[in-house]
């Protein structure tokens, strides 16, 4: 059984847990996405092939320690291995991302249980007190600021305490959404 100052706190963790919920989900989709092509084979041309060997960095390991070391051509390294490079296959860690989506997966649902139940109680509502309750609970709590807002929207002064009642009015709605 919800009450008053449990929907409350709802209101005000709304937009956190929103967005929250929108980069899991993005996190989530790009896995999804690596999962899908893992495995794939992908065959590039030969020039290809040899502009992106060219193109790459010499690494630690292939610069020569000492005089005694053969000298490393770089020309000769692409013409003599290139043909190995022609093929490409995606290789992911299908297990890490599965692992990651799951927990992904279990931090998502409470954060989506609740923008669900959020959005629930604010189609009861009408415009005026969807206005007064995003307006004071999801950017800024200061009556002054929903009194302008309100005025703006509505062409219509209101004083505080009137739009306290239409917000006590608002909730006692939500709280019968939420406690059916």
């Amino acid at each position: 059984m919800y009450e008053k100052h449990d929907i409350e706190e709802m209101l005000k963790a709304y937009l956190l847990s929103k967005s929250q919920l929108e980069e899991i989900e993005s996190k989530i989709e790009k896995n999804n996405v690596l999962l899908k092509y893992n495995g794939t084979e992908f065959e590039e041309t030969e020039t290809e092939v040899i502009e992106a060997m060219t193109l790459k960095s010499s690494t630690i390991s292939d610069i020569p320690k000492s005089k005694t070391n053969k000298k490393s051509n770089i020309t000769e390294n692409i013409a003599l291995t290139y043909k190995e490079n022609l093929k490409y296959t995606n290789k992911v860690d299908k297990i890490k991302l599965i692992n990651e989506n799951e927990r992904y997966n279990k931090k998502a649902e409470p954060l989506r249980e609740l923008t669900e139940k959020v959005e629930r109680m604010l189609r009861a509502l009408n415009n005026e007190q969807k206005l007064i309750v995003k307006t004071y609970y999801m950017s800024e709590q200061k009556w002054n600021y929903v009194s302008n807002t309100y005025m703006e929207v509505y062409k219509e002064p209101k004083t505080v305490t009137q739009l306290k009642n239409i917000r006590n009015t608002a909730l006692k709605i939500m709280l019968k959404v939420i406690n059916i």
